[in-house]
């Protein structure tokens, strides 16, 4: 069996939906491409921690980011070559000798800070500079509108050049089709559905409910939903549900938009004392298997973190989407109208953020518990099935040739 070396873009692994992409992207590629033995490169700023974040993975090389790079890079921004002549922040050896480079990651591709985003661009150039494939894997898309005229043609002429794009909902596939980037495009679930392959929804009624509530709300709302949260929290505990804080994405670097437990902490001490000693805060080790024991002990996960509410629901858990994007909205319409999860439609739901409250939350607490109250018989989800029937892997093998 021929050995293969993959080079993924850079993830931040302390986000768990980042571990997540990692985990899921190995899980698809490796049934890919079954007759390569196949050796992937992450690369980290934390090597040691993330090194023993996937210590179970033992075809998994993680390499340290250089310092020296970091000066490097900065006089090709300044100079004007960042794209052109994009390098890795780590060491060179590790890139130039891949069989295949993969872009991962969710939100890399949605403009935010109404800019290209570079580093990704960078990453394709240097990828087809050196004749080594590029694919990408589960990102999302969308705010191409804000880019320049220029900058759009540049982002949709990057787009074009790899060898496929796996998108994760069709409302990202419909989105980038109408720039004209069809050909090299695939549907696929996000990734976590590639390592929870099958789901059981058990019908018990919901008495305990995890909030995850985090800084891209108030940075797309305003501090204003600190309140509105704070309230929903008091409803639901005056209510008499149990209420769990959980978060799902931390900052080692201490980033304020990467950083739930302090959006957490921010909006547990604006409870009234009296509602504040009865919700419990997870204060305690974040990883994809820490955190999904967490979840697993809540009937209904409010979040806003989107791996956050597919770790939930591929679990078998009521969820309820707090968008702060379109894509909380492509992906539940998507669930619902084309995937196994229709069969329990009634337990998951979208809303924006700055509509969130009791009175939603509690109409699908109500659709949810009266399915539950049907019957005892759990409904078993077999997402596998489903992947193993999509044009995607007869794509890839033809698209990318390892």
């Amino acid at each position: 069996m021929a050995s293969k070396k993959i080079v993924f873009s850079y993830q931040l692994l302390s986000n768990i939906g980042c571990e997540i992409i990692i985990r899921g992207s190995i899980a698809f590629l490796t049934r890919a491409f079954p007759r390569h033995d196949l050796r992937f490169v992450v690369s980290s700023y934390h090597p040691e921690d993330d090194r023993a974040l996937l210590s179970d993975l033992t075809n998994v090389t993680v390499v340290p980011m250089l310092e020296r790079k970091r000066y490097l890079r900065g006089v090709l921004r300044k100079t004007g070559l960042f794209i052109s002549h994009w390098t890795p922040r780590f060491a060179s050896k590790h890139a130039r000798d891949a069989d295949l480079f993969v872009s991962v990651g969710g939100d890399i591709y949605t403009m935010f800070g109404d800019a290209l985003p570079e580093d990704w661009l960078g990453f394709e150039s240097y990828a087809t500079r050196r004749g080594i494939p590029i694919m990408m894997f589960g990102a999302n898309m969308e705010r191409f509108e804000v880019l320049s005229e220029a900058d759009r043609k540049t982002l949709l002429d990057h787009l074009k050049r790899f060898k496929l794009l796996v998108v994760r909902d069709k409302g990202t596939a419909d989105y980038i089709a109408g720039h004209g980037i069809e050909e090299n495009t695939e549907v696929f679930p996000d990734p976590i559905f590639s390592l929870r392959p099958h789901t059981t929804t058990r019908r018990q009624t919901i008495k305990r409910v995890g909030i995850n509530f985090t800084p891209f709300l108030v940075k797309e709302f305003g501090e204003a939903m600190v309140s509105r949260f704070a309230t929903l929290t008091a409803d639901l505990v005056a209510a008499g549900y149990a209420v769990d804080f959980i978060p799902h994405v931390r900052s080692q670097a201490g980033v304020s938009t990467q950083d739930d437990p302090a959006a957490l902490e921010a909006l547990y001490a604006a409870l009234p004392p009296e509602v504040a000693a009865k919700v419990s805060v997870y204060r305690g080790e974040m990883s994809f298997a820490r955190i999904a024991d967490v979840i697993d002990k809540v009937d209904l996960f409010v979040g806003a973190r989107m791996h956050g509410c597919l770790n939930a629901l591929t679990l078998g858990k009521a969820v309820y989407f707090v968008a702060y994007s379109r894509k909380a909205h492509t992906m539940v319409n998507w669930l619902k109208a084309e995937t196994p999860f229709a069969d329990v439609e009634q337990s998951f739901c979208v809303v924006d953020g700055d509509k969130t409250d009791m009175a939603s939350v509690q109409q699908l607490i109500t659709a949810h518990d009266a399915w539950a109250g049907a019957s005892q018989t759990p409904v078993e989800i077999d997402t596998d099935g489903y992947l193993q029937g999509l044009p995607v892997w007869n794509h890839v093998a033809r698209a990318v040739d390892l």
